[in-house]
This record gives C-alpha cells, sequence and structure tokens, in this order.
C-alpha cells in the first residue's frame, strides 16, 4: 500500500504531499537511528540542562527501531512509514493480535494495538525549541494515527483502536484524537490505556 497524503508545513501552515506506505524495510529501521536518533539525543541533553526540564525530556529517546527487524515477517504485525521529501518523516507499528477491548461496552472484542508510533524529531516542536531549530512539519502522528484506524475498518474490527500513551502524548490522544482513557495499566509502566469503539472512529474519519 501506497498512498499520497497531506501533511502541514510548520513555518508556512500550508499543505505538503507526503507518502504513507506499508512495505517498510530495514532500511527505513536504520534511517531512524543514523538519523533521528542522534538529534533526539542532542535535544534531550540540552534540556536536561535547563533548569525544570527534566520532565520533557521524550520518553522514546531511546528507541531502537533496527531490534524490530524480525517482526517485519509476522502476519499479525504491520509497520506504516511516512515520507515527505525523500525523508522518513514517521513510522508506526500496529498488531491485529494478542490485545483486546477493555471498555465495558465493547470488553474482550479484537482491536487494532498502536504498539510503537514515532515522528521525526525535527517535527516535535519541543525538540526544536531546545535546539534552537525550526519545526518541519505537523500532523505526521495524526495521518499515521488514522491509517490505524482505517486498518481496523478493514480488518472486520470496525474502527476498534487500542494503545498505551506515553505521558507526553495522553492530550493527543484524548483531546485531539477523541479516545476514551481507560485507565493506566500497571502491567505497561502504568502507562495509560485508551480506546476508540466504532462510533468514535467513525466521527473521527469524517472529521467530526
Amino acid at each position: 500500500m501506497r498512498e499520497t497524503i497531506q501533511i502541514i508545513d510548520a513555518q508556512t501552515g500550508a499543505p505538503v504531499d507526503a507518502e504513507i506506505f506499508d512495505e517498510v524495510a530495514l532500511a527505513h529501521f536504520i534511517e531512524t537511528q543514523a538519523e533521528w536518533r542522534p538529534v533526539i539525543l542532542a535535544a534531550a541533553r540540552a534540556l536536561s540542562q535547563q533548569p525544570n526540564q527534566g520532565l520533557l525530556i521524550p520518553r522514546h529517546f531511546h528507541w531502537d527501531w533496527t531490534r524490530k527487524e524480525a517482526e517485519l515477517k509476522l502476519l499479525a504485525v504491520k509497520f506504516y512509514g511516512l515520507a515527505c521529501e525523500g525523508k522518513l518523516q514517521g513510522i508506526m507499528k500496529v498488531e491485529t493480535v494478542a490485545h483486546s477491548c477493555r471498555l465495558p461496552e465493547q470488553q474482550g472484542k479484537p482491536l487494532v494495538y498502536i504498539d510503537y508510533v514515532e515522528s521525526a524529531p525535527w517535527n516535535i516542536k519541543k525538540l526544536m525549541v531546545a535546539l534552537g531549530q525550526p519545526q518541519r512539519f505537523r500532523a505526521v502522528g495524526t495521518r499515521l494515527f488514522e491509517a490505524a484506524v482505517l486498518q481496523s475498518q478493514e480488518e472486520g474490527f470496525r474502527g476498534r483502536l487500542g494503545l498505551h500513551s506515553l505521558p507526553g502524548s495522553e492530550g493527543f490522544y484524548i483531546n485531539e484524537c477523541g479516545m476514551t482513557p481507560v485507565g493506566r495499566d500497571p502491567h505497561k509502566e502504568n502507562l495509560l490505556w485508551c480506546e476508540f469503539t466504532p462510533e468514535q472512529a467513525e466521527r473521527y474519519l469524517v472529521g467530526e
């Protein structure tokens, strides 16, 4: 699957054509390590040296996508990439087994689980502010999230979606995406479990 979508130029506010795809390969994982990780570490270092900024250090600064190479062959796992201007701008891993709904009204039903999602560091405003550089693109995470919702519908799960949110992303998933916070998971670093119902997914996709 390859599809042209649009993200936003953070400096001009203008839409920019990008490509979302699910033919993710090891080369994309290597790109995140070679190009993303040095920028994230530099921003984390800068934040750690600023008073009261330690809590802003991204929880994902240590992620290594290359460790997921073996999962590229698993049928129950899919990776999405988003590219623009010849560079990988975002990447996401979703699973279709081993997770189920927790909301009372859809308890136990299958869903698409977003396991990992990451935007390139130059698209994260707080990191670029720490480095004194401009943010490049917005809406990368939004486009990847939409891809997961659409996959849920295609899988017959009617848009049901679940994830454990990192602390810095809770506002995005609850306020911007409209997910329901269900509760903190003591088995998953006390991260907040958020979930989508079919009705929420439908409203999200039509932009209500």
